[in-house]
């Protein structure tokens, strides 16, 4: 059902008198030219620009917007940058995004601890953003800088954390193995890491991580204070992998229904759902009657 001619020709001259070309010269000239306008214009302008429909004018905006990022130094004005790239699905940005969550190649991070301390809150949050970014992009060029912040345990642990989280959004194979590698590590005393590899992993989906999130189950179990959100998070992650009658699986998930933790119990009962073996249907009723479950 398309619209008359003469309402198309209406739609057309409103956009055309909402975004002229010449308006749109002008936001660009406040995001690209140096010492003539204040952060607050800057940021005032990418907004506007954020509002702009997608159109032939597109990569002009976006690589104004990549120059500008480059040289600039403001910490808000760069976070408010990534998210402007990631609304815009701007893959020409992806390896710029990258040096972002790196914290290199910008004039930010070349300015000394005085300006870009890697570990201020403000540029933290803007590489945490550039991370997050990157994962909801789904471009496999960041899956080795990823894991790259994954694994070094120099770097703040809410860029471990957002890198986990995104190996596991970029959904490809590649990330499996290092994250069961940061599951099996004893010596990483990171729990909220450890819960967040295990998301990762239950959202990639890939059976190779049901032995290990077992394994680790196990060993752990008697730690249940202090490990009962990723032993929680095992058991959500163990159900959604076993798409199949799987007997290692199955025997984890009964343990776990009859825990004591309720969260535990829950997360387990929901699994066993998931995996569908008859097998379990007494044990399931059980649960329905178990008080402890409210």
């Amino acid at each position: 059902n398309a619209f008359p001619v003469s309402i198309q020709g209406a739609v057309g001259h409103a956009m055309s008198n909402a975004f002229p070309p010449e308006r749109l010269e002008d936001l660009l000239k406040v995001i690209r030219q140096d010492g003539r306008y204040s952060t607050a214009q800057r940021l005032q302008a990418l907004k506007t620009l954020d509002g702009w429909p997608e159109g032939p004018n597109t990569p002009q905006l976006i690589h104004a917007v990549l120059e500008r990022m480059e040289r600039d130094t403001d910490v808000e004005f760069l976070t408010q940058c990534v998210g402007f790239l990631g609304r815009r699905k701007a893959y020409s940005a992806v390896m710029l995004l990258i040096d972002v969550a790196m914290g290199t190649r910008l004039a930010l991070f070349e300015q000394g601890p005085d300006l870009a301390t890697l570990e201020s809150d403000g540029v933290v949050r803007l590489r945490c953003n550039a991370i997050r970014t990157l994962g909801r992009m789904g471009d496999g060029r960041a899956i080795v800088p990823l894991v790259s912040i994954l694994n070094d345990r120099s770097q703040n642990y809410r860029l471990r954390l957002d890198a986990a989280e995104s190996l596991g959004r970029l959904g490809d194979g590649q990330a499996v193995n290092p994250l069961i590698q940061i599951v099996r590590d004893e010596r990483e005393t990171s729990l909220y890491l450890k819960e967040s590899t295990i998301k990762a992993l239950g959202m990639l989906g890939d059976i190779r991580a049901v032995e290990p999130l077992i394994e680790m189950f196990e060993s752990k179990r008697g730690f249940r204070e202090k490990f009962q959100f990723v032993l929680e998070q095992a058991v959500h992650a163990v159900g959604r992998l076993a798409s199949r009658r799987d007997g290692k699986v199955t025997d984890m998930l009964v343990k776990a229904a009859v825990d004591e933790a309720p969260s535990i119990r829950l997360a387990a009962v929901e699994a066993l759902g998931d995996v569908g073996d008859e097998s379990c249907l007494p044990l399931l009723r059980e649960r329905l009657q178990d008080e402890r479950m409210d």
